[in-house]
């Protein structure tokens, strides 16, 4: 029997310097990252056979499957493409005149190719019914083979075995976007039944995880389609090409690789579970978006063994879930800052003028909630507050103000929201409903990050990009272009938006800011080891505990963002404890984006960012506390008839009454 001929050409057009300088806005190094490797059916004529043909040959419609989208880093650099690849078919019907000779062909095959090279396990019945139902159509034999494979197999073929072109999908950068790109799996594998009205030349796949399941419809291009006449005999007479398959156009990120990979190699070395995420405060471009531990997408490709995935999803440390996106915990100290925007928004926090104490404890409603010191200090200004990260503090702030003002303002700051985001299981977070977290007890908790309170790395990120320009929440950004991936030109730019708007006074929204340039860079602060000289960073640590498998983690948190223009830099880092490990988010987060952020400095260029002539806010003065002498039979219950009791009696803080 005769193979189909099929042949393969690449579509990708050669771009000059003057051509990219005729598409502004395209990113230096996306011209070559557009090229496309395309399978082409070559339209055959063995003679006088026309499509109409004698009523003992046969006409089959084949659809073409379309190579999907080839996605790209803003850097340029290829982070999904499809390579032409080769399997093993073999033709029943001239090898063999019965289904049971046709079973003892396939069964024989082993003995007749390198050990290297590996075949299908196929089962008799398979076998059979392929011959009963489609002899015509060649049995593949074989996986996707490697070059190594294909090296061992050489130009001789067994008789009636070819070698026949297939799409594979390629992960160049592997593990380091797994989770964010995804991966694909064969949607309709070989058939073995009667043929259909429609078959498909090779099997057609789909996305099965990250970018590649939620944008399946528009990254999985235009299906061809191909008429072929069989003679009886099984030979192949005419092939006519109805339509050319279209390749999906060629998806741009906002991610930098150079800063992906950066924020991966630091996760990593840190030895714990973790996430980084890194935004443009103005834009929205999700520069950075990195889980670990990950996993290699390419094991995927054309199917995984069961071992295999058991390996991943049972593994150690769940390299499957993606952290960024789809984990939520509690963000501790994380917190504070919209608590703290909350209270100067209804009025319960006024300036610098309202001032409360920093117990080492505080008795709210029976029960003691402590600070993290087992030192007291004296009235403190909302910025110190959130300097010192005082627990006692903000209990007392969270009470005056209230459940739903807090809600309120979470929500402002996509809290409790789902960013929209193009990929799968985008996780809201959770923010609790004021009418049932506003006893004093559930304040307590919400006033710190802790309880029901739950945010995703990535939710944490942009809340602080709102905070750094201090007029909205940046709607998320992650394709930035969409390119046509024959000719190079951009269809579609995705400009920037804005999610919501703050609507909060600016002086209130310096008071946050001044607190958290000095968690970083006032002796005081609870993050000096991220600290540095330009450009300036801010930022505000965390520590919370998180259940896993019934079992208390620690986690730690470091969120902020960097003084400097194009881009504004917003980010979190969240960390997990090892067993009954403690962490701290000054010593265990802090250092991870920092050691991040310096390197990205130092090297501005290589990673497209902007160093700033010098800071763009005046430095900032932080009133310090003083420690306080301990204190005997001061009553500091809160929660009965006048939850502020004699401390909130002494040094004020609000304007309402319990």
């Amino acid at each position: 029997m005769e193979i189909p001929l099929i042949l393969f050409a690449s579509l990708a057009s050669e771009w000059s310097l003057a051509e990219e300088e005729k598409k502004p806005g395209l990113p230096p190094g996306i011209s070559e990252a557009v090229q496309e490797s395309v399978i082409r059916l070559e339209s055959l004529n063995f003679g006088a056979t026309p499509m109409t043909a004698l009523p003992d040959w046969e006409v089959k419609n084949f659809r073409i499957p379309a190579p999907r989208s080839r996605i790209v880093s803003s850097d340029g650099v290829v982070l999904a493409q499809n390579r032409v690849a080769k399997r093993l078919v073999f033709s029943l019907l001239g090898s063999a005149d019965s289904s049971e000779a046709a079973v003892a062909m396939v069964n024989g095959l082993r003995a007749k190719f390198d050990a290297e090279v590996p075949l299908l396990t196929l089962g008799e019945a398979d076998v059979r019914k392929h011959y009963e139902n489609r002899p015509w159509i060649p049995l593949a034999i074989s996986p996707t083979l490697s070059d190594e494979a294909l090296a061992v197999l050489g130009e001789t073929l067994p008789e009636g075995a070819a070698l026949e072109s297939v799409y594979k999908r390629e992960y160049p950068e592997g593990e380091l976007t797994a989770h964010l790109i995804g991966y694909v799996g064969v949607s309709l594998p070989d058939q073995r039944g009667p043929i259909g009205r429609i078959e498909y030349a090779f099997p057609p796949t789909e996305g099965r995880a990250g970018m590649e399941v939620t944008l399946d419809e528009q990254i999985r291009g235009t299906d061809g389609e191909v008429l072929r006449l069989y003679h009886p005999s099984g030979n192949l007479k005419h092939q006519e090409v109805v339509r050319e398959a279209k390749a999906g156009n060629t998806l741009v990120l906002s991610i930098n690789l150079g800063m992906q990979r950066l924020a991966r190699e630091q996760l990593e070395r840190s030895g714990r579970p973790g996430a980084f995420v890194a935004v443009d405060a103005h834009t929205g471009d999700i520069l950075a978006l990195v889980s670990h531990p990950t996993f290699d997408p390419n094991l995927f490709e054309g199917g995984i063994s069961a071992e295999t995935f058991a390996s991943l999803s049972d593994g150690k440390d769940a390299p499957l879930f993606d952290r960024a996106v789809t984990g939520t915990y509690p963000p501790g100290s994380t917190f504070k800052p919209f608590v703290a925007l909350a209270g100067m928004a209804a009025g319960e926090i006024v300036g610098k003028q309202t001032l409360f104490p920093g117990p080492a404890e505080l008795m709210i409603d029976g029960r003691y909630f402590k600070n993290w010191s087992t030192s007291s200090f004296g009235p403190m200004d909302v910025s110190y507050a959130l300097v010192s990260s005082c627990n006692t503090w903000f209990y007392q702030a969270a009470l005056n103000t209230g459940a739903g003002p807090i809600a309120d303002l979470s929500a402002r700051f996509g809290l409790g929201i789902a960013p929209a985001l193009p990929l799968p299981s985008v996780s809201p977070g959770n923010i609790p409903k004021a009418e049932s977290y506003g006893d004093p007890r559930s304040l307590a908790n919400f006033a710190i990050g802790q309880g029901r309170v739950l945010a995703s790395p990535v939710q944490m990120a942009f809340a602080m990009a709102a905070l750094a320009n201090g007029e909205h929440v940046p709607h998320p950004r992650l394709i930035r272009e969409t390119i046509d991936p024959t000719i190079g030109t951009v269809i579609m730019r995705n400009p920037p938006r804005r999610a919501s708007l703050l609507n909060l006074r600016p002086e209130d929204i310096d008071l946050v800011r001044d607190g958290l340039w000095g968690v970083v860079n006032d002796a005081g602060g609870t993050a000096g080891s991220a600290a540095m000289r330009n450009p300036v960073v801010y930022g505000k640590t965390g520590t919370s505990q998180w259940s896993v498998g019934g079992r208390l983690r620690s986690l730690a948190w470091f969120t902020g963002w960097v003084d400097a223009e194009n881009p504004r830099i917003a980010f979190a880092v969240v960390t997990q404890g090892r067993g009954s490990e403690t962490l701290s988010g000054g010593r265990n987060a802090a250092p991870i984006a920092s050691n991040v952020l310096r390197r990205l400095y130092a090297d501005p260029e290589l990673y497209a960012v902007t160093l700033p002539e010098g800071p763009s806010r005046k430095r900032p003065v932080i009133v310090a506390a003083e420690l306080m002498p301990p204190l005997e039979e001061i009553p500091l219950e809160i929660g009965g008839q006048r939850r502020g009791g004699l401390l909130r009696f002494l040094f004020g803080g609000g304007r309402k009454e319990f």
